[in-house]
Order: C-alpha cells, then sequence, then structure tokens
C-alpha cells in the first residue's frame, strides 16, 4: 500500500479515537452527567479496525494484537446497547472474521520478525518497563469497564474506568516527556482533560442546564489562558529566528547583553536606532535569564499575549458589564490569526498593544470608579509604549478618548493624576530620546522626521501597499467577525455611549490613520483587534438564530476549506515538507471542528469554540511547519549549522551583499558584510564614533578592488544561491562548498 495513504489511514484511525471523547464529553456536557452513546463504540469499533489494517500493511504484531482485546470490548457494548444487530449480518461477519485473519497472517508471516520489533536497543530497560505498563494500565480501563457492564447487564462507564485513564494517560505523558514525542503527549494531555472533566460530572451527579462555558463560572478564563498558553509555548524553539525582522531584533538584545550598553542598540556592530529600545531591552533579559535562544527571544512575547487576551477580558467586562460575553470577547480575541502571527517572530507590535491595551484598561477604570491611581497607571502604560515603538502608542488612545469625550458631551477636568500621570508618561517615554539627544544632537532629526514623518509620508522602508490593504486584511483574517461589525455600523452610531459605538470608533478611526500610511505591515493595526472582537460579540449577540446558523456554516466552510489546502500545498511547492506530527495535529483539529459542528451544544456559543479551536491547532501545526521548511521561512539554521560543523577555528563569514543578523545570532565567528547594492546594508553610519565599523561592512560599490586582494578572500563566502559573484583576476576561482535552503557556500581559490 502506498506509505502515505498508509498513513492517512492511521492519522483517520486516531482521528475517530479523538472523536468518539470529543462526542462523548459533549452529549455529557449537554445532559450534565456522564454519557454512553452508542456512536462511542460504533467509532471505537471502526478505528480499532482501521488500526489493525494499518498494523498489518505495516507488519507490526504489538499494534494488530494491541488492538484485538479493545475490538472485542467495543463489540460487546454494543451487544449491550442493542446496536450491534443493526449492522447486516455481512458486515458482522466481516468485523469477526477480518482481525483474526490479520492476526494469524502477521504471526505466522512474520512471526520471526517479533522479537526485533519489540526489541528497543536505545530505550532503558526502566524507561521501556514505564512504557509498556502505561500502555498495560491504559488498555485495563476497557476491562474494568467490560467487566462492570456485564455485571450490571447494560454498558456504561463505571467511576474507576475514568480514574485508571487519568492514571494511565499520566504514565504514558511522563514517557513521551522523556521519549521527547510530542505527538503521544498531545494526545494524552487532551485526553486527560477528557478524563477529568468526566470524572468531576460523575462524582457531581446533580442535573446542570448551563452550557459548558457558563458552567465553568470562574475557571473558565484561567482555563482559557492555561490552554492557550500550552499551544504558545508548544515547541517554540524548534525553529531559529528568522529573517528579517526577528532575526534583527533577536541579535540586537544579544550585542546589548554581550556588550552591557543598554543606551545604545547596536546591530551587527552598528548603531540601530529604527526602535526605541524596550523590545530589546525585554529580550536581553530573557536571554539573561534563560540563555541565548530562539526560544528565550520568543519566552516574553508569549505573555505579552497572554496578558493581552486577559486584558481584552477585563476591558470588554467594564463596557459591557457582562461577563459571559467579556469571556467571548477575549476567547474570540485568543483566536485572532493576527494575534497569533505576532507570537510566531519578535516584533514590537506585540508588547505595543500590551502597554495600548493596559493604558486603555486602566483609563477606562478611571472613569469607572474615578481613582486616581487608576489614572496614573493609565499613562504609565502609554510611556513604556512610547518607549516601544514611539508616538504610535498614543493613536488609538487618543482617537478613542477624543471621539468618545465629542459624541458623550464628555468635558476635561484637571485633576491631581492627571497631572502626575501626564509628567510620568512624558518622563519614561522621552527619556532614553532625551538621553540620546544630548550625546548626539542630530537624533532628534533622525528619529523625528526620518523615522515617523517619513516613515508615514513616504516609502522609505519600501513597505508601500494599496488603501485598502488593512481593510482586506481585517474581512480575511477576521471573518465573518469583521462583516458583523460593519453590519452594525448604524445601530452604533445610533447609541453614541453605547459600548458598540465605543468598539466601531476604536476600530474604524484607527484604521484610517493607518490606511493613509505609506508604509503597512499586518501588524501595525494589532491594537485595534480588541476593539474589533468586543464589537462583534455585541454584533453578533443582535443577530437571529438563523443568522447566528448561517454565519457559523460560513466560518466552518472557511475552517475547512483551509484545512483541506494543506493536503494539495506540497503539490503547489515541491519543497514543502510537512511531517507525520502536522498531519496528526491537523487531524486532531478537523476532527474537533467537525464533531464540534455536528454536535447539539447550544449553536450560539459553538464558533467561537471553533474559532478558538481552529486557531490553536494552526498555532501547533505551525511549530512543525517552520522547523521542517527553513528554507521556505527565511530561517538559516541549517546554514548556520554548516558553518559552525566546517568553518576553522577564528575563521570569518563574509557574507557577500545581503544583512544576515541570523548568522551572527546562531555563530560566535566573525562574520564581514559585503555591500554591493543590497539596500539592507546601507546601513546608517551618522552615529559611529570610530571607523571601526569598516572593517566588518565593505562597500564593493566604492571599493570594487577590495576583493581582489588575496588578504581579504580568506574565510567561508555566503550569498543567496542564484546571486552572481564578483569577477576575481586570474588565477582565483570561486569554489562551491555546500547549497542549503537557497545560499551558496563558497572559498575562494
Amino acid at each position: 500500500m502506498n506509505e502515505n495513504l498508509l498513513l492517512g489511514l492511521g492519522f483517520l484511525a486516531q482521528g475517530m479515537f479523538s472523536a468518539r471523547f470529543l462526542i462523548q464529553l459533549i452529549k455529557s456536557e449537554k445532559s450534565g452527567k456522564v454519557e454512553n452513546p452508542v456512536i462511542f463504540w460504533q467509532l471505537s469499533l471502526f478505528a480499532s479496525f482501521l488500526l489493525m489494517v494499518y498494523g498489518t500493511f505495516r507488519n507490526d504484531l504489538v499494534i494488530v494484537g494491541g488492538q484485538l482485546l479493545g475490538y472485542l470490548v467495543y463489540i460487546r457494548n454494543l451487544q449491550l446497547q442493542g446496536a450491534w444487530s443493526q449492522f447486516p449480518k455481512w458486515l458482522q461477519g466481516v468485523f469477526w472474521l477480518l482481525p483474526p485473519t490479520f492476526f494469524i497472517y502477521l504471526f505466522v508471516f512474520h512471526g520471526p520478525d517479533l522479537m526485533s520489533m519489540l526489541r528497543a536497543d536505545q530505550m532503558s530497560g526502566f524507561l521501556l518497563t514505564w512504557g509498556t505498563l502505561g500502555q498495560a494500565v491504559f488498555t485495563s480501563r476497557f476491562l474494568i469497564q467490560w467487566y462492570s457492564s456485564e455485571r450490571k447487564k447494560e454498558s456504561f462507564f463505571p467511576l474507576s474506568f475514568w480514574w485508571i485513564s487519568i492514571f494511565g494517560a499520566l504514565m504514558i505523558a511522563s514517557y513521551a516527556i522523556i521519549r521527547k514525542d510530542a505527538v503521544l503527549f498531545i494526545g494524552q494531555a487532551f485526553g486527560l482533560v477528557v478524563y477529568g472533566r468526566n470524572l468531576w460530572l460523575q462524582t457531581h451527579r446533580k442535573q446542570m442546564q448551563q452550557f459548558l462555558l457558563d458552567r465553568l463560572g470562574k475557571y473558565r478564563l484561567p482555563i482559557l489562558l492555561s490552554v492557550m498558553a500550552l499551544v504558545l509555548y508548544f515547541n517554540l524553539g524548534a525553529w531559529s529566528v528568522t529573517e528579517s525582522s526577528e532575526a534583527r531584533y533577536a541579535e540586537i538584545g544579544k550585542e546589548m547583553l554581550e556588550t552591557g550598553d543598554w543606551m545604545h542598540p547596536r546591530l551587527m556592530g552598528i548603531h540601530h536606532y529604527h526602535k526605541p529600545p524596550v523590545t530589546y531591552w525585554i529580550t536581553a533579559m530573557a536571554y539573561q535569564w534563560l540563555g541565548v535562544s530562539p526560544f528565550a527571544a520568543r519566552f516574553f512575547l508569549q505573555l505579552a499575549a497572554l496578558l493581552q487576551v486577559f486584558l481584552v477580558y477585563r476591558i470588554a467586562l467594564l463596557l459591557i458589564g457582562d461577563e459571559r460575553k467579556a469571556f467571548l470577547s477575549s476567547m474570540l480575541y485568543a483566536s485572532m490569526p493576527i494575534l497569533l502571527i505576532g507570537t510566531r517572530a519578535l516584533t514590537t507590535d506585540v508588547y505595543l498593544t500590551t502597554f495600548v491595551l493596559s493604558g486603555l484598561y486602566f483609563s477606562l477604570l478611571y472613569r469607572k470608579t474615578s481613582q486616581g491611581w487608576a489614572q496614573v497607571l493609565s499613562f504609565l502604560a502609554y510611556g513604556f509604549g512610547f518607549l516601544t515603538k514611539g508616538p504610535v502608542v498614543w493613536i488609538v488612545p487618543v482617537v478613542v478618548d477624543l471621539v468618545d469625550r465629542i459624541r458623550n458631551k464628555r468635558r476635561f477636568s484637571f485633576t491631581w493624576s492627571w497631572g502626575v500621570g501626564l509628567i510620568l508618561m512624558l518622563g519614561i517615554g522621552l527619556s532614553w530620546f532625551v538621553f540620546l539627544w544630548k550625546e548626539d544632537a542630530q537624533f532628534l532629526d533622525y528619529f523625528v522626521f526620518r523615522h515617523t514623518i517619513e516613515r508615514f509620508a513616504t516609502d522609505t522602508f519600501s513597505r508601500s501597499q494599496p488603501f485598502w490593504y488593512y481593510w482586506a486584511i481585517l474581512l480575511l483574517a477576521a471573518f465573518p467577525w469583521f462583516i458583523l461589525l460593519v453590519k452594525e455600523w448604524k445601530n452604533a452610531w445610533k447609541l453614541p455611549a453605547s459600548p458598540l459605538a465605543f468598539a466601531w470608533v476604536w476600530v474604524l478611526i484607527p484604521v484610517l490613520f493607518f490606511s493613509l500610511s505609506s508604509s503597512k505591515l499586518i501588524l501595525y493595526i494589532l491594537p485595534v483587534v480588541a476593539g474589533l472582537v468586543i464589537g462583534a460579540v455585541l454584533a453578533w449577540e443582535n443577530l437571529t438564530e438563523n443568522q447566528q446558523r448561517t454565519w457559523e456554516k460560513a466560518q466552518f466552510g472557511l475552517h475547512i476549506l483551509l484545512l483541506a489546502a494543506f493536503l494539495v500545498a506540497p503539490l503547489v511547492e515541491d519543497r514543502l515538507v510537512l511531517n507525520a506530527k502536522f498531519w496528526f495535529i491537523w487531524v486532531l483539529t478537523l476532527t474537533f471542528l467537525v464533531t464540534l459542528f455536528l454536535s447539539g451544544i447550544r449553536g450560539k456559543d459553538r464558533p467561537f469554540l471553533s474559532a478558538f479551536a481552529f486557531s490553536m491547532g494552526l498555532l501547533a501545526m505551525s511549530t512543525y511547519f517552520f522547523s521542517q521548511n527553513p528554507g521556505l521561512t527565511n530561517d538559516t539554521r541549517r546554514v548556520a549549522e554548516w558553518i559552525n560543523s566546517n568553518a576553522k577555528p577564528g575563521e570569518r563569514i563574509m557574507i557577500y551583499d545581503k544583512r544576515l543578523p541570523s548568522i551572527n545570532f546562531q555563530t560566535d565567528l566573525a562574520i564581514v558584510s559585503i555591500y554591493d547594492g543590497d539596500e539592507s546594508l546601507n546601513r546608517e553610519t551618522q552615529f559611529e564614533s570610530t571607523e571601526e565599523w569598516k572593517s566588518y561592512l565593505i562597500n564593493l560599490k566604492q571599493n570594487p578592488e577590495w576583493i581582489q586582494k588575496s588578504t581579504n578572500q580568506s574565510g567561508i563566502w555566503l550569498a543567496k544561491a542564484k546571486k552572481n559573484m564578483p569577477e576575481l583576476d586570474a588565477g582565483k576561482q570561486w569554489e562551491l562548498l555546500a547549497e542549503i535552503d537557497g545560499w551558496k557556500l563558497m572559498r575562494i581559490r
């Protein structure tokens, strides 16, 4: 059988095993007690059958034999429920005859290989025993269930079934951690949630009519944040820092830690003042505590995203006054692709948005309580936001507050907290700028005009996009929620003091502002997404049940379409590698979405759960996408590994016509950048106090003879694979050493 088809068969079986517990849990949540639906045993039987087919074609007697016991239990439970007789006689015969046929076939033709399959020379005896014992405990739960059902003469789940499931899952999960088997760990971690919830339901037999999210009450936000944290940090260091923005920020933090100079950011030895230093400070602190690594570079980025989800909940609670709607807002925000894109690579925008949302929260809290400390904290947050990315921090807060004051006729009143807060905000926000201006007066002109006015008014940084760019992003990345918000715009303007109007102003005017800018990147509008989701939740509540169902179908269709795109992606891009772990999570995500859509739980909240599950699935899959495809994701990890393995001690790395801070980040060798026209190497050297930088940034346009000197030719040269290298004098030539992920490594001989 084709290997891909066989792998798909195995994943389909695992998906059915996951689906059975999802359906069982959902039906239990509906009734408020542990349910034992017929479909649980039907899915178990079909999945076990497929897994035995899989094991047979893989010549794996262990898989087939391991499934046989559970297979008989599934049939017996169907008999006890009166569902076995509903299968046609011929199908019953197939289910009875083929499994022992598979077993006999493997034993007869592959019996001699049994011992070699069971040997695990690379594992310690203790680890092998522990893993085997865990599987035995895990399997015994169905024996207990069978025995209990026989005694009671009906199919049901005894309390011990869930206890044994939890104990066995913990044993297997610990085994998976030691073996570094992420797929096995994810499967058991998911199971623990189901087993624990069923155990709780069975020990709290009182019927509950509330939906799951309402039953969880005060625990639902911590659960949401915990699940999101697990996914955010899952496999976070599996790929290296990617070019160009993440590698740039990560390397600046590394050099800041190495030099001990926290006031003058440097990139590859040259001062780099494009952004204020808060992002670099946070990154350098992470390196100091966790060591220099891609994981450390992204560590606090994930915490910032989690804090944003919490802040959205608190802001929505202040605006709406409804805990359920506030929670749905936070769940929807956690599902937004724009936020999740920001967590995969180190940038300033996620930190900036955290400060913006903090400032808005404390500002709204002050409006509600008139407590001066809240207003002071609001100003403090904006001060640190200014020190993160400059005056852009004020766009959303100023616009929202100004329009809200005008529409609701709120007058400004000077208070002690306003004065103290303003002084602290300016003192913190401007401190670094004043410090550098006192050192060098040209810094003021550099930042105010080149990195503020020119960035907005011109295409200086080659980031020009059409005016409608952000509107298209919101339409696609926030579907269907942005459409729902637009649909309610008339109602928003009718009630100027309503939370819906507040949310609309929060989104509309800042996006118009950013749309006028010549420089556009997706994450620039991250601060408006919180307003979008709060408004979307309110708009959702105004829809009829039929309208909600229609939009839910549209969202479900989009999710399925996007997941299906992964099936054809390898056909479109033949360099794309999607490994078994990627497809395992893909199957789990698809299974959850389909099960949730077909379940009978309340449709009013179901789309929010679906959006969250879909986004978390994509987030987990992305780690394997990045780690397996460095050539497609601007990750130079394999190039750096080759350099570290093959470079001579003290040898220089000559990078031709490209700025590659990711190589600096991953090696301790001396790096020389050779400028030959690429704008990324047109560095701003006006702040350098010495000429030292000229030894590691060579300008071939001004000095084309430099490369012809033999003293300058030594070292490993790195360039894009399709890049034409300069002509050398007679007797010299380029020797290709390796070509990796679109880069060529050479020496001059």
